[in-house]
């Protein structure tokens, strides 16, 4: 199909209109469409899309779509019309004003692509064209809405733009913002209704209209047995994760349309029923001792993406949150990894997002290595340096975090909130190399080398054994140890950890007349969070701290009393702790928890401009590779700079790879 070139002094995009919505019911004809070329200049007498950002609640323009568009979130979740908008939908209705632009006006879709080689055929422009099911489905359900009959025009990215077009793709990707911002509401295409959706409609939208009930986790008999699984799979649907509808959501300031085949959703029914999710989670949790959802935490991240993504809005008077972003698209699914990057760039400080030009011809690497410089240039800080997975591939910059990979270890938030090097500005430079590589080269503070490390069974790797250390917390090595294990965090005393027996059993056969008579002990050994960390401890039974093997740390009897609530809790913040991290110990005696990968002999140092410890493996001719970022108890409140002033540290220059 051949496209017109859009022509960029008339601030043109193409728009798609259905030629045969009168059979809108109709799911044999074939969709019929043609595109257009027209410009997003807005006449005067329509209130600006900044205006209404600004915090104004009409709708943005009074004409024949403000009833089916503007104001259906209203019809959803059956909520009355204030006098002011009543009055003026009255008045548009009978005075069948004009659209905001000459030629009408377009909804944005957003939507996965689905399966390439599960083909529809539809028509653009009188031409037949091959399409992915997912797509036809969803142009489908488009032609079926009110609007369309009254001439609404809609942007779908894969027909609107020529995607053949290399050129047209690079300046398209800038303008998504734009598109999206501008268009009059946003349809989300989840798909085609799957069995247990018709429960998870019916459930969301009894959380919504009945808002005052004072328990929220009763739902009405007919949707108890399975409104809980019913959202679950909800919230697992592939949409969730597809990394452009960031930014598509972000930018939505008017309406949302969530469509799940023939059923109609708003963004506050979507909150509301992950919401639930989340809440019922952590009442199984607390009620069920055996509950398995610590050890499947797609349970809580598929719940909280979902309220995440229905719930981000971008700031007119600024940008949104680098550590938010990131987070959704680390991740994000993206067919093509560049726009791991791409899609997020109009979300960003522009000081950012000049900083990367879309180039789909680059390699990936070089699209990272671009990004990763911009957030360093501009932000003046190394915190996101060390937040990285394992690149897959060889010869990428370890300081160079590969989005494509997922970041495996929990637990982070409240570790980016501490402040190692204070608020001190990152000292850098950027040495090119080779081969399209780029070292890093910043100030910083060297340490300590790790010394010791426990590590979970499952890795069979055991706890290493060298000289005893020194202690670096003499009278407080217990408090160092309950911190350690929880990473400082405050929500829970730690030291509950460290009064769970050694053995509650009388011998190896863990069997009903062996165990220990305090039923309370009883019943906290049967948690999947007691399994997990009593392995982890008697694995690691003779790893040294402070000149102390590990299981002399805890009481041998258990004759006193258990606050069990509690101690599970402390268990949970120490396996999240723990996820993907390794008990360390330095020469000098600090206590650590860092990535799996850290090494006897790797370097623990605190980079200026970053929030945390981070630890390095040397290499060859001086320079360092970043394993990951790290906790050190004593070292993570800025304690580094006090040890400077005293002569004990020095700053030095780290050069990364």
């Amino acid at each position: 199909m051949r496209y017109k070139p859009l022509d960029k002094t008339k601030n043109e995009i193409r728009v798609l209109k259905f030629l045969n919505s009168s059979s809108a019911g109709s799911t044999e004809d074939t969709i019929r469409c043609s595109i257009r070329n027209v410009s997003l200049e807005i006449p005067r007498h329509f209130q600006s899309h900044q205006d209404y950002l600004q915090g104004q609640k009409s709708p943005i323009a009074w004409d024949r779509f403000t009833k089916s568009v503007d104001l259906r979130d209203s019809t959803l979740e059956q909520t009355t019309l204030d006098k002011a908008t009543y009055t003026g939908l009255l008045q548009s209705l009978d005075q069948h004003s004009g659209s905001r632009y000459k030629w009408g006006d377009f909804e944005a879709l957003s939507y996965t692509w689905g399966d390439a080689d599960d083909k529809k055929e539809i028509v653009v422009n009188k031409i037949p064209k091959d399409v992915p099911r997912n797509l036809e489905e969803a142009l489908r359900a488009l032609r079926g809405l009110k609007e369309t009959r009254s001439s609404m025009y809609y942007w779908v990215d894969s027909l609107c733009i020529d995607q053949g077009n290399i050129e047209e793709r690079n300046e398209q990707v800038k303008r998504m913002k734009e598109i999206y911002g501008q268009a009059r509401a946003v349809i989300v295409w989840l798909g085609q209704e799957e069995k247990m959706d018709r429960i998870a409609v019916q459930t969301m939208r009894h959380l919504c209209r009945n808002p005052f009930v004072k328990n929220t986790l009763q739902l009405p008999a007919v949707l108890r047995p399975d409104g809980w699984s019913a959202l679950f799979s909800f919230t697992q649907k592939p949409y969730w994760n597809r990394c452009w509808i960031i930014q598509e959501l972000a930018m939505n300031h008017n309406s949302t349309l969530f469509m799940c085949g023939k059923y109609k959703l708003t963004r506050r029914m979507l909150r509301l029923g992950a919401t639930y999710c989340k809440e019922r989670l952590q009442v199984s949790e607390d009620r069920n001792y055996r509950s398995k959802h610590d050890l499947d935490p797609g349970a809580w991240a598929t719940a909280g993406r979902m309220y995440r993504l229905v719930s981000v809005a971008f700031n007119a008077d600024g940008e949104l949150d680098l550590d938010v972003l990131l987070n959704l698209v680390r991740r994000a699914d993206a067919t093509n990894k560049r726009d791991k990057v791409y899609s997020i760039l109009g979300l960003l400080d522009p000081a950012i997002s000049a900083g990367v030009t879309p180039n789909y011809s680059l390699p990936v690497q070089q699209v990272y290595t671009d990004f990763m410089k911009s957030v360093v240039d501009t932000s003046g800080r190394l915190d996101q340096i060390v937040f990285r997975g394992t690149p897959a591939e060889d010869g990428w910059s370890s300081w160079v975090p590969d989005w494509r990979e997922l970041f495996q270890r929990h637990h982070i938030r409240y570790l980016r909130s501490r402040h190692a090097s204070k608020n001190l500005a990152a000292q850098f430079r950027f040495i090119k190399k080779g081969k399209g590589l780029t070292y890093l080269a910043c100030g910083g503070f060297w340490v300590d080398t790790v010394d010791g490390i426990a590590a979970e069974p499952p890795l069979h790797c055991h706890a290493t054994h060298s000289a005893p250390t020194s202690n670096r917390y003499s009278g407080r090595t217990s408090e160092a140890i309950y911190q350690t294990f929880c990473m400082g965090h405050p929500a829970m005393p730690a030291e509950l950890l460290f009064k769970v027996p050694w053995d509650l059993s009388r011998n190896a056969d863990f069997s009903p007349a062996n165990l220990t008579p305090n039923p309370d002990w009883l019943k906290l050994s049967q948690s999947s969070y007691f399994e997990r960390f009593d392995k982890f401890r008697k694995h690691n039974e003779d790893f040294r701290i402070g000149g102390q093997k590990f299981r002399t740390l805890f009481p041998q009897s258990d004759d006193h009393n258990v606050d069990i609530a509690c101690t599970l809790r402390c268990m949970r913040l120490a396996l999240l702790s723990l996820n993907h991290r390794s008990l360390i110990r330095t020469k000098s005696g600090y206590l650590g928890m860092a990535p799996l990968a850290t090494r006897p002999g790797d370097v623990i140092a605190i980079l200026l401009g970053c929030n945390c410890p981070v630890v390095l493996r040397p290499f060859d001719d001086g320079l360092h590779r970043i394993i990951g970022e790290c906790y050190i108890q004593g070292l993570m409140d800025g304690e580094i700079l006090d040890q400077q002033q005293n002569g004990r540290v020095s700053e030095q220059e780290f050069i990364l790879c």
